[in-house]
């Protein structure tokens, strides 16, 4: 059976570890000066280093002849700062009887417990018996003890009063990915180390190292998209390396990667981002439908997605927040990252994100999967609701006079192509200076008047948003003061449609031009106005036809009768 790539490489000593200087240069400092711990604490992300190390360190304790750090031959370019301000003697030599008999894993003072495995007190009190125990060959010895957070309750204060107090032989190394789950009073009683996910440059460099003492050529980019997949974990990198290499390939490409991995998401989620941004909806769309054809998960596509645009929506509120994922991505396609958000607004990533999020719940429930993505790419780089333009209105419906209204400038937030046509959804907003000059506000509005102007308000306001005239056809208006008409509707679902914004705005504006007055609406509740034949029943079922146009109009559909 072949040795796994992260069991054969897994490094010897100090200098041959990649990443956690921070962690190396202080133990190597603190077995340089005599000054070691009789507890230590390493916690982080899997895959990081956190069992090597400890082994390492319990070997260099034990080692009979130590040798420089400066001497080492094996250490890596990018460690190599360390190195001068380690000082002493803190390498392993791997050629005395300690070293050896660690190596080969035949030492009795090097104890090694799966918490998973031995979570109750009797394992851990059967540990306590063995502590005092002189050691077999080695000056220290040393436990080691994994993923300690699985450790119960009473097991953790069996070990409270040995951790505190150990005998002076005696070292514990305790490893844990889940450091909230560890108990207050183990933590306080060691020296703890906070390992990080380890930057995509690193690993690159030790896959790089490990692919020619293979013997095997691998393409750069190739090494990236697993650099990339094993999101900050050497040993990950290095299992999905030998799951690669697997395939007797001597000569692996990027092709091979994407489809052993499936990570052309995630380079594809850059380029949809940045056609995202140059508004390019034929490319966006195109590469979609790539996707499917060529088997990928589109769910799994869009997640990379919206972390690709999240990625870039940090980057754009502060440069410097780019270190909190600097380990998912080289530096190559960061800076281009950077860049590509100096061109775009925040607004508009905000709004993807949104669009593309909204889409993720739908992949899987459509018939056409590809469809919501579709849908967002069209909305994402046509529209976006921060954006100020100004647009022209032409050919509005005649006013009462015969005459054509004069054409006028808005600006909207709305989500409107610059030139395009308004909507009938869309809000008309008419130039009323010349008639708030002749208001007189310390009148109140003629009632007679509204009540004779109703039945041409819901005529007149379809043109612009013909839902709203089946909706005020279900109120009525009931009192006036100055300029504010009180309008009562008996169902609440009514009111919150015509209190929404652009309704209200819409309603406002064509009663205005009707009465020749700047008016402002209220709407109030009564349901006195509700016939007693529905009072028990809601709406009819053409009535909530009416409430629904809008969005049927928008998403291409239709109502089907039974």
């Amino acid at each position: 059976m072949s040795e796994t790539l992260y069991r054969k490489y897994r490094p010897k000593n100090f200098s041959e570890i990649i990443g956690q200087a921070h962690i190396v240069r202080t133990l190597s400092n603190s077995i340089t000066n005599n000054r070691i711990g009789h507890a230590y604490l390493f916690t982080g992300p899997r895959g990081t280093g956190k069992t090597s190390i400890a082994r390492i360190l319990a070997k260099t304790i034990n080692c009979e002849n130590l040798k420089p750090a400066r001497n080492a031959t094996n250490a890596s370019r990018s460690d190599a700062d360390w190195h001068s301000d380690a000082g002493g003697d803190s390498i392993s030599c791997e050629k005395c009887p300690a070293c050896k008999i660690i190596t080969d894993k035949k030492s009795l003072d090097i104890i090694e417990i799966d918490a998973a495995s031995n979570t109750g007190v009797d394992n851990i009190r059967e540990l306590r018996e063995t502590v005092a125990l002189s050691n077999a060959s080695l000056k220290f010895k040393v436990y080691i003890i994994d993923e300690v957070h699985m450790l119960s309750t009473g097991a953790f204060n069996a070990l409270l009063k040995t951790l505190e107090e150990p005998p002076a032989h005696v070292v514990f190394i305790l490893a844990t990915t889940e450091i909230h789950k560890v108990p207050q009073t183990i933590i306080s009683r060691c020296q703890r180390f906070d390992f990080v996910r380890l930057p995509i440059g690193n690993i690159i460099e030790k896959l790089n190292l490990i692919a020619k003492s293979e013997k095997v050529k691998i393409e750069k980019e190739a090494l990236e998209m697993i650099a990339i997949s094993a999101e900050g974990g050497m040993r990950d990198a290095e299992s999905l390396l030998g799951q690669i290499i697997s395939l007797e390939d001597k000569n692996i490409t990027v092709k091979e990667v994407e489809e052993i991995l499936g990570t052309a998401d995630k380079k594809t989620a850059e380029e949809m981002a940045e056609m995202i941004v140059r508004k390019n909806s034929s490319g966006a769309i195109s590469k979609i439908n790539e996707l499917l054809e060529n088997g990928y998960d589109l769910e799994i596509f869009n997640k990379s997605l919206v972390n690709y645009l999240r990625q870039m929506m940090i980057v754009k509120i502060d440069p410097n927040l780019q270190k909190y994922f600097s380990s998912e991505m080289t530096s190559e396609r960061l800076e281009k990252m950077v860049k590509l958000c100096e061109t775009a607004e925040l607004p508009q990533i905000i709004s993807a994100i949104n669009l593309f999020m909204e889409a993720q719940s739908k992949i899987s429930s459509f018939i056409l999967p590809q469809l919501p993505l579709e849908i967002a790419v069209i909305k994402a780089t046509r529209t976006f609701p921060s954006e100020k333009v100004e647009y022209e209105i032409e050919n509005l419906p005649d006013d009462e006079t015969g005459s054509k209204s004069k054409v006028s400038k808005i600006t909207t937030s709305n989500n409107i192509i610059k030139n395009k046509p308004l909507q009938k959804t869309e809000i008309i907003k008419e130039e009323i200076e010349p008639i708030q000059n002749n208001l007189n506000d310390g009148e109140d509005l003629d009632m007679g008047k509204v009540r004779a102007s109703w039945k041409k308000l819901l005529t007149d306001i379809r043109p612009y948003n013909h839902s709203l005239s089946a909706l005020l056809s279900n109120c009525q208006p009931t009192q006036t003061k100055k300029n504010v008409l009180t309008l009562a509707t008996p169902y609440d679902f009514y009111r919150e449609r015509l209190n929404d914004a652009n309704n209200k705005l819409t309603v406002e504006q064509v009663f205005s031009k009707i009465l020749k007055s700047t008016i402002r609406i209220e709407i109030v509740i009564d349901k006195n106005l509700i016939p007693k034949t529905q009072e028990e029943q809601p709406p009819k079922k053409s009535e909530q036809n009416s409430l629904l146009t809008d969005a049927l109009e928008i998403m291409g559909g239709k109502v089907v009768e039974e």
